[in-house]
């Protein structure tokens, strides 16, 4: 189909269809972005520190979780000591610098925080800290 266009007339496009399109895909992207982020935490009564250094957590450190009754947690989910221990091995030979924080309520029994301490010591896992109450991070 041909159009007839006169001498003065120039053909023209609209931006509003293409600028929706351009937010509509940024939106989706943000919020796709943000649905990745696995919540590796446990609900646990933290002790309290002074002195700990704030560090903000971030998606590539493995959590492990300590609970009053004395249950362990692998990244969020419920584990034994065995699935613990090969875990750990794993994580030796992949990325021994890898950073691993160990979340414990503070009346857990502190027996079974040595022993996750003492099986990251034998795979030679050195980058462990134990994570603190922050008044700015744990908002309820």
């Amino acid at each position: 189909m041909k159009i007839n266009l006169h001498d003065n007339e120039q053909p023209e496009v609209s931006m509003s269809p293409l600028i929706d399109c351009v937010f509509l895909l940024l939106i989706f992207f943000l919020v796709a972005s943000m649905a990745k982020v696995k919540n590796k935490d446990i609900s646990v009564d933290l002790p309290e520190s002074e002195a700990a250094i704030q560090l903000r957590p971030h998606d590539n450190q493995v959590v492990i979780g300590i609970d009053p009754d004395s249950q362990l947690y692998w990244e969020g989910s419920p584990c034994t000591t065995n699935f613990l221990l090969e875990q750990l091995r794993d994580l030796c030979i992949e990325d021994p610098e890898r950073q691993i924080r160990v979340d414990m309520d503070k009346e857990a029994p502190f027996g079974r925080f040595v022993e996750v301490m003492d099986a990251c010591q034998f795979y030679d896992l050195k980058n462990v800290g134990i994570r603190t109450f922050d008044e700015s991070y744990n908002r309820d």
